[in-house]
């Protein structure tokens, strides 16, 4: 049987303003609370949920007001292990574009399905949690049967990373945008 949740933006006041660009939070089904925080200055995302096993994205470098890069300086850790990530940006097919996780001796591959909606799915077990992103800050999650602990960690933390170059049309609006950016601010 699967199971459907909701993590939704929580706004951000007073000093955590500086402190996250992001924090997702909600009870996660069976797992109880869960939070996603994306930090501003330390440049880390971090899983927060007692049932589930701990998990962190994190990046050297980029924008201190955005989510977490992924190239091939990020470092992503689930349950204890690293992971090894690897993406084709210049596929033009979603499948071909997914993002490819070696966690251990699993293979996953996180995809865009469809206008605001993701995947994660396994080499052998298919999918195991889809993701819906509605306009508003948050995120509906449907975790499927055959995903355990480590499917739903890896699920949520990649939800504060920066994961815009999974279409071709995202990536090219990304592109199109940040060239128009002088980097100077207006006020």
């Amino acid at each position: 049987m699967s199971v459907e949740f909701t993590l939704t933006g929580r706004k951000l006041r007073g000093r955590e303003k500086h402190e996250f660009f992001l924090v997702l939070t909600g009870t996660a089904g069976p797992y109880g609370e869960a939070t996603v925080s994306v930090g501003a200055l330390s440049r880390r995302a971090e899983l927060s949920c007692p049932a589930l096993p701990g998990a962190w994205v994190d990046h050297p470098g980029g924008d201190p007001h955005g989510l977490i890069p992924v190239d091939e300086r990020t470092r992503l850790v689930v349950d204890g292990r690293q992971a090894v990530l690897t993406q084709n940006r210049r596929a033009l097919s979603r499948e071909g574009r997914a993002l490819r996780i070696a966690l251990g001796e699993r293979r996953y591959a996180y995809l865009a399905t469809g206008t605001g909606k993701e995947e994660l799915r396994d080499e052998t077990r298919g999918a195991l949690v889809r993701v819906r992103i509605p306009p508003r800050v948050e995120r509906v999650f449907t975790v499927l049967p055959a995903a355990d602990p480590v499917d739903v960690a890896l699920a949520l933390i990649l939800q504060g990373a920066d994961l815009r170059a999974l279409t071709l049309t995202r990536a090219a609006l990304t592109g199109a945008l940040s060239f128009l950016d002088t980097g100077r601010g207006e006020g």
